[in-house]
């Protein structure tokens, strides 16, 4: 389209207006080597062809446009208030041979025939140009409209720049958005990437301990039989332990008439000590007494020495003495046979109640063995029991682990299924705006 600008100062009684015009290449360097060849510049070599004072001809062409100018003397200038005749432009499709000029019927080298075919072509090129001259007014009416169109289109053309600048404010924000989106788009497939990885290592695990789960499943199998046969072996040892018990019970009542047969015995022990003792003040007051009749007999045999005269009278009463010194002594004597039994009795005795003192103290010591063994056969039935127990509660717990990575793992795949679905929104929205953008 043509663009109008400044007027220039020219050759002709008309200005001349600046025009932006496109040519490829090809158009542009021959025209600048037209240009040369006539000395001419390309805006005066273009205003020549435009105005019929060059013409171009060519064996190729396929359109050839003939201009009637009016008479140098008609044009006037448009300040002077006369009009011209308007220029008369006809344009002929078609290769055209390239055909000497003709001024005159029967001219050199012109027949007749080609002379009226020239003239009908003329009036079929007057007839046309009568056609473009309407044509044109109608391009002229057209063109006013235009004119109006196109100033509404600039109006619009800025309404439309306008909100091109907003629309590129908003792409700009989208694709801000949208590099957001795809780098959280990238970080979702990567944690998707992350959380799949994740979920086959559960997996992985998840087989590991059901394989764990049936090894233990054995092992609980195996235990509960070596627990049946610990609770038979601790009812033998219950039954043993009743045993034990009536024995103990046999033994303690034993013990405790033993206790009282020792008490008793005590007592008498204490009577015979009590005995043994007036016994032997007893004697000590008969050795004082039998120490004072040797000192009298002493004295006696000093005073038979000195007395022998008075011996004759006094052996009456020396036999009665001895007699009695006799009876005295086999009384002694039979108090010291039976001191000498008491003590061997006591020793006897004593030596018994060692024995009972020695049982009794081995009586106790195994029972308090057979206690201790009791207590420590309660505390392995007491461990027999729990281990037993034992893998109940461990199988339990892992039933209840298993249930739990299980719902993990459930939770995992929705959370990869969530994501999943995001990251096709995102990348559906992605492609959406993308699509935008590219139109």
């Amino acid at each position: 389209m043509a663009k109008k600008s400044r007027k220039t100062s020219s050759q002709y009684s008309e200005g001349k207006s600046k025009v932006g015009i496109s040519l490829t290449p090809t158009g542009i360097g021959l025209l600048t080597q037209m240009a040369q060849n006539t000395g001419l510049s390309r805006s005066e070599l273009i205003e020549r062809i435009a105005r019929g004072n060059i013409a171009i001809a060519c064996q190729q062409a396929r359109m050839t446009i003939t201009v009637e100018n009016p008479p140098e003397a008609k044009e006037t200038s448009p300040n002077n208030g006369a009009t011209k005749s308007p220029t008369k432009i006809q344009v002929i499709e078609g290769e055209q041979p390239l055909q000497p000029d003709v001024s005159e019927p029967g001219g050199s080298g012109v027949s007749q025939e080609d002379y009226q075919s020239l003239q009908q072509q003329a009036q079929q090129q007057a007839n046309l140009i009568e056609d473009l001259q309407q044509k044109l007014a109608q391009q002229k009416s057209q063109t006013a409209e235009q004119t109006e169109s196109y100033q509404s289109l600039q109006q619009q053309a800025k309404e439309q720049a306008t909100l091109v600048k907003k629309l590129q404010k908003q792409l700009a924000e989208q694709q801000s958005q949208s590099a957001e989106q795809t780098e959280s788009y990238q970080s979702l497939q990567q944690q998707a990437k992350e959380q799949s990885n994740l979920v086959k290592k559960l997996q992985k695990q998840l087989a590991d301990q059901k394989s764990q789960t049936a090894e233990q499943t054995e092992s609980y199998q195996s235990l509960q039989q070596q627990a049946k046969e610990q609770s038979n072996l601790v009812k033998k040892l219950q039954k043993q332990l009743a045993e034990q018990k009536s024995e103990t019970a046999e033994q303690t009542e034993s013990y405790q008439s033993l206790q009282q047969e020792t008490q008793q015995q005590a007592t008498l022990v204490k009577k015979l000590q009590k005995q043994l003792a007036d016994q032997k003040s007893e004697t000590a007051e008969q050795t004082e007494s039998y120490q004072s009749l040797q000192q009298e007999t002493q004295q006696q045999a000093t005073l038979v020495k000195k007395l022998q005269k008075e011996l004759a009278e006094q052996k009456s009463e020396t036999a009665e003495q001895t007699e009695s010194y006799q009876s005295l002594q086999q009384q002694a004597q039979e108090k010291s046979n039976l001191v000498e039994k008491l003590q061997k009795q006591l020793a006897e005795q004593k030596s018994q109640a060692a024995q009972q003192v020695e049982s009794n103290q081995f009586l106790q010591q195994q029972t308090q063995d057979q206690e201790k063994r009791i207590a420590e056969l309660e505390h392995q039935l007491s461990e027999q029991q729990s281990p037993a127990n034992q893998p109940t509660e461990s199988y339990e717990s892992l039933t209840q682990h298993n249930q739990e990575q299980e719902d993990r793992i459930a939770t995992l795949q929705k959370q990869i299924v969530e994501l999943k679905r995001w990251a096709t929104l995102g990348k559906a929205e992605l492609n959406k705006r993308r699509s935008r953008r590219l139109f």
